[in-house]
């Protein structure tokens, strides 16, 4: 099925929707251009508001040219990668888009990851230098060992704060307990901003079929592979989102428009959504912790928010909140759901609270938007209707287009990636013969012709919106001495959706679960981990000795801690 191309006829962002209420007004075919046209355009409109402090287009732009002529005088070459593993904070979109000025590529490195995860990444990507939050030094130092990164530069919890940002720091060091270990050679960032460019206007010239970022993703293996994703595919995504979200915001002029944004920017979620904020010439208010509902609810009062993007974890942790329930909701236009199913409660209880519906939406990494519910329609369970200039195809185990019930959900546009990075074979096997990315969803059109999401091809788990992969886990438990064989399997959770349980074969009885989880915490992010370590004589298989997942799957569901 093909979403309309009338709405994403023209790239250049002029009328890409042939509709005047949404024209962008730029002419933009980079990212670095569609940024230095706005602050040409907005000089002074909020681009970006943390912690207390705004950003104007013409700062933004300034301090992102301070950045680029930093990095280049660091003799990078143009498509180094540049990890930015930076929690939301205003650091974040100033490295990146300082490094895309350079003619680098920022690679968004979870800053949760932990020095092994972060590691690998640096490693795949060989990356040059990497910007980093200082509480997460010493994963950082051990990457760089390993992956030979010579550049660093340390962003403590208060910069950018003005007069306000020693005392910040002093705070977070000694009553929050942030401990901000040292990278031998790491640059502060206050100096990297300091810097003087030649001009604003200078930028290391950039193709619109380069990489723009780079995204690490575990597709649909469980191994995390780099997603570069171009300029072309960016904004082409840009004008998809214009296209789809037209009538939820028909009424919210660009200077008017305020994202709340509380998805991480190393998620494409949140990268999209900053992303449509700044073409429209909007403010995206960024969120640092999501689960400190307290610094939450203060930041949403300070702004008239259009915008909040999130996924079935947060709506409902908020809608839990007596102090969020009291906040004013009157100019919130838009909510998108996304990452994982929006739970029905969930969704009743949001607009009960707010008087503002989430609307379901559908994308990947390597693909961008697919779907998502135009305003005012009632379709509970789907994810919408395919987007403008995207097509859509189910296929079946043959690779045959299904055309009635269930299949592989497919997709082709120019906002699909056009390959994983160094992964040749993978991406053999990740497209069709006739171009289509291959999602690893099976889906379903309804006679409506909305897309509905029937069950993951592969096992992954989906926790809070994270992609967990059982392979991932597996690897980490059966590397312990004790532990002989495993499995991980999902199982249902109210708050996240779903978790893992890992069903764990024993070398030695004396191996216990504090043991095995405490292995897992050194080696894996706190949303991979197990949530439940069951000990079994062993494992159901098959006759030729493949564990029988499925059987698992339902001992999950009836078994309780012991």
């Amino acid at each position: 099925m093909n979403g309309s191309n009338n709405d994403c006829a023209r790239l250049k962002l002029v009328n890409v929707t042939g509709n005047a209420s949404v024209n962008l007004d730029l002419e933009a075919t980079t990212v670095d251009e569609l940024l230095h046209q706005r602050a040409s355009l907005n000089p002074q409109s909020t681009a970006l508001s943390a912690w207390g402090q705004d950003i104007s287009y013409a700062r933004l732009q300034a301090l992102s040219a301070s950045v680029a002529t930093w990095l280049i005088n660091q003799r990078l070459q143009p498509g180094a990668r540049v990890a930015v593993a930076l929690p939301n904070m205003l650091a974040h979109p100033i490295a990146c888009l300082g490094a895309i000025r350079a003619g680098l590529i920022p690679v968004c490195v979870n800053p949760l990851y932990t020095a092994q995860e972060l590691a690998q990444v640096f490693k795949d990507a060989e990356i040059k230098a990497v910007f980093f939050f200082g509480p997460m030094a010493a994963s950082v130092r051990h990457a760089m060992a390993e992956a030979g990164t010579g550049i660093a530069v340390h962003i403590a919890p208060g910069d950018q704060l003005g007069w306000r940002r020693p005392l910040v720091n002093w705070v977070a060091r000694r009553r929050l307990a942030v401990q901000s270990d040292k990278v031998d050679g790491a640059v502060p960032w206050r100096k990297v901003v300091a810097t003087r460019p030649a001009s604003l206007g200078q930028r290391r010239p950039t193709a619109a079929d380069q990489a723009a970022f780079m995204i690490y993703s575990g597709g649909t293996t469980g191994h995390p592979k780099g997603v570069p994703i171009t300029h072309d595919a960016l904004l082409f995504n840009v004008a998809q989102q214009y296209a789809a979200l037209r009538t939820h915001l028909e009424h919210t002029a660009g200077s008017d428009y305020t994202l709340m944004l509380a998805v991480p920017l190393y998620h494409i979620l949140g990268l999209g959504n900053l992303l449509f904020t700044l073409a429209k010439g909007g403010k995206a208010v960024l969120v640092m912790n999501p689960r400190d509902t307290k610094a939450l609810v203060k930041e949403w009062a300070r702004h008239r928010i259009s915008s909040f993007p999130g996924v079935n974890t947060l709506y409902n942790s908020l809608g839990d909140s007596a102090a969020f329930r009291t906040l004013d909701f009157s100019t919130l236009k838009l909510c998108l759901g996304a990452g994982m199913p929006v739970s029905e409660t969930t969704a009743k209880r949001w607009r009960q609270v707010t008087g503002c519906p989430i609307t379901e939406a559908y994308g990947m990494t390597e693909t961008g938007l697919i779907a998502c519910n135009p305003a005012g329609t009632s379709h509970p369970g789907s994810v919408g209707l395919p987007v403008a200039g995207i097509e859509i195809s189910l296929r079946d185990d043959a690779d045959q287009a299904v055309a009635f019930g269930e299949g592989e959900i497919c997709v082709r546009s120019r906002a699909v990636m056009t390959g994983y990075w160094r992964r040749p074979e993978e991406n053999a096997s990740a497209f069709t013969h006739d171009g289509f990315f291959r999602t690893g969803d099976i889906g379903v059109f309804d006679p409506d012709g909305y897309l509905r999401l029937i069950d993951r091809k592969k096992e992954m788990i989906i926790c809070s919106g994270f992609k967990v992969f059982p392979s991932e886990i597996e690897r980490v438990l059966n590397a312990h001495p004790g532990v002989m064989e495993s499995a991980v399997v999902p199982a249902a959770d109210d708050k996240t959706g779903e978790v893992p349980i890992a069903y764990v074969v024993r070398r030695h009885s004396t191996l216990d679960e504090a043991h095995v989880l405490a292995h897992c915490q050194e080696h894996l992010a706190s949303y991979k981990r197990p949530r439940r370590i069951v000990f079994r004589d062993e494992l159901p298989k098959s006759n030729v000795g493949k564990i029988l997942r499925k059987e698992l799957i339902a001992a999950a569901r009836t078994e309780q801690p012991s």
